[in-house]
């Protein structure tokens, strides 16, 4: 009998954000989520398409609202340091964060998404089809546009492209997230 594919984890060990993704990042071998590059160290490997990626999560993940103000003062050292555990103090400034990159089959997956701990962040119509999400039954729209969906702490969101999730919906997006605190274990 074939086993069961699994998904791939990088990040923070225990995220506030889990963002799901259809496609791995090619990692330089021995890379860590903890190592100080390991973000430039993805992009250096897999160029502007994963830097797109990594820049819009760490402006979800921004707890200030100066996404573009005063050239992104506030995202832009979240972005170095997003995959790695963060320190009480970092977490005043961000919310830690976690990528799980979801095999095309994958079953009994939704089980990860009703953790209330995390928010989870279902990016693109594929990852949804992987996870059998296809909609989501009792979901509110986040957005005026009606291309976020929302059960309890998943969010159904377009892909992690600024064609599909512009800068307007990025703020939506880190508002929400940033105004309702999540259950405490």
């Amino acid at each position: 009998m074939p086993s069961q594919p699994t998904t791939l984890t990088l990040g923070a060990s225990k995220a506030e954000v889990i963002f799901y993704l259809p496609t791995p990042p090619l990692l330089p071998p021995d890379w860590h989520h903890n190592h100080p590059n390991a973000i430039t160290d993805i992009i250096a490997l897999n160029g502007n398409h994963w830097r797109k990626i990594v820049t819009i999560m760490a402006k979800i993940c921004c707890r200030h609202a100066d996404l573009s103000a005063n050239n992104g003062a506030a995202w832009k050292p979240i972005r170095q340091s997003l995959l790695q555990d963060v320190s009480p103090q970092s977490l005043a400034h961000r919310l830690s964060c976690q990528i799980q990159i979801i095999p095309s089959q994958l079953s009994h997956a939704t089980e990860r998404l009703c953790n209330p701990q995390s928010w989870h962040i279902v990016c693109g119509k594929e990852t949804q089809q992987r996870l059998g999400l296809h909609t989501i039954e009792h979901t509110q729209t986040v957005d005026v546009n009606n291309k976020i969906q929302r059960q309890q702490t998943c969010l159904l969101t377009p892909y992690l492209d600024y064609r599909q999730y512009a800068n307007a919906l990025i703020e939506t997006t880190r508002q929400l997230i940033a105004r309702e605190d999540l259950p405490q274990d």
